[in-house]
């Protein structure tokens, strides 16, 4: 006799962040692709799989699906930034891989596009301000203090690591808004290795 195999089934749970994840992940996508303001939940729902009714559920408005989005840009960002902090083991860091680091954040993926978009729609959105203040607030934190496990500057570089770190940071995300219009990926890259030694 063949004996049936059991499969244990997702809790409530599980499906509840299972189709968070999914909504959010359409709504990434899609403003990537489209634009903050071409992002509809109606689009969102048809790319996720799943009902209006269930979004509703999940995110009552659109306003709280497009801010659930932004603070899950900068929560990405943080998970990455823990993974390489924990990767050092306490060691400190050069100045020169955090540069690095920042530049693979900016051009690998779509995140940072996503928040350029997410910026420039706060300018005019009042809704929308608030949040992306906040969680924007909290991002440069974060990176700031990984300015400040740099190995101390000495002699005449004394300008404060912490300060340079998120110099860059406005720098690259100049860059990834100009990479709308300019794609030439090897000019920006040229042009960041000049901030580097300028910079170092």
């Amino acid at each position: 006799m063949i004996e049936a195999v059991q499969t244990e089934r997702p809790t409530q749970e599980q499906r509840t962040d299972a189709m968070r994840a999914r909504l959010l992940e359409a709504t990434l996508d899609l403003i990537a692709e489209e634009g903050w303001a071409q992002t509809s939940t109606q689009k969102i729902c048809k790319r996720a799989g799943v009902s209006r009714g269930a979004q509703t559920h999940h995110f009552p408005t659109k306003d709280s699906l497009l801010i659930a989005a932004v603070r899950e840009i900068v929560a990405r960002y943080q998970r990455d930034l823990d993974t390489v902090a924990d990767d050092k083991n306490g060691d400190d860091w050069r100045l020169e891989q955090v540069f690095d680091f920042l530049w693979d954040a900016c051009f690998e993926g779509n995140l940072l596009n996503c928040w350029m978009q997410v910026m420039v729609a706060a300018r005019t959105d009042k809704a929308l301000q608030p949040a992306v203040r906040e969680t924007d607030s909290t991002a440069l934190a974060a990176m700031r203090a990984l300015g400040d496990k740099c190995e101390p500057r000495t002699g005449s570089r004394k300008t404060c690591a912490a300060d340079l770190v998120e110099l860059t940071v406005y720098l690259l995300r100049g860059m990834v808004v100009q990479s709308g219009v300019h794609p030439d990926q090897e000019e920006r890259h040229r042009l960041f290795e000049l901030w580097k030694k300028l910079a170092l």
